[in-house]
C-alpha cells in the first residue's frame, strides 16, 4: 500500500512539473488593446537591464579591455565562456576601481547612529 501511495504521488508530481515547465509561445492577438498591454512581438528592457549594459559598455569592458593578459589569454572567439574568465575579468576590474574602506558603503552604514558601531 505504501509503494502504491509513493508510486501515484510522485507519477502527479512528475505530471505537474513537466505540465508547469512547458513552455509555450504566445500567439499574437487581434484585439489591440490586449496586444498594448501584452505584446507578445516587442520586448523592451527594464531600467535594470538598461543601467546593466551602460555599465559593462562603459566600465567594465574598457576596464577589462585594457589589461594585455586578459586580452591574450582570451582572444580567441571560438572558445565556450569559463567561470575562470570572469573571475579572471573581475580581478582585473577590481583592481583597476578599487575604491578605499572611506567611501565604501561598510563605513557609511558603520557611522549611522542607530545601524553602526
Amino acid at each position: 500500500m505504501k509503494t502504491l501511495t509513493t508510486l501515484i504521488s510522485l507519477t502527479i508530481t512528475t505530471f505537474l512539473l513537466n505540465a508547469c515547465s512547458a513552455s509555450k509561445t504566445v500567439t499574437p492577438s487581434q484585439n489591440s488593446a490586449l496586444n498594448s498591454v501584452t505584446s507578445s512581438h516587442k520586448q523592451k528592457s527594464g531600467a535594470m537591464q538598461e543601467s546593466l549594459d551602460n555599465w559593462l559598455e562603459k566600465e567594465w569592458t574598457p576596464t577589462v579591455e585594457k589589461d594585455e593578459k586578459i586580452k591574450e589569454k582570451y582572444k580567441a572567439k571560438e572558445r565556450d565562456f569559463t567561470l575562470q574568465e570572469y573571475v579572471d575579468k573581475s580581478e582585473v576590474y577590481i583592481r583597476d576601481n578599487n575604491s578605499t574602506y572611506e567611501n565604501s558603503h561598510s563605513k557609511k552604514i558603520s557611522s549611522m547612529p542607530v545601524i553602526g558601531k
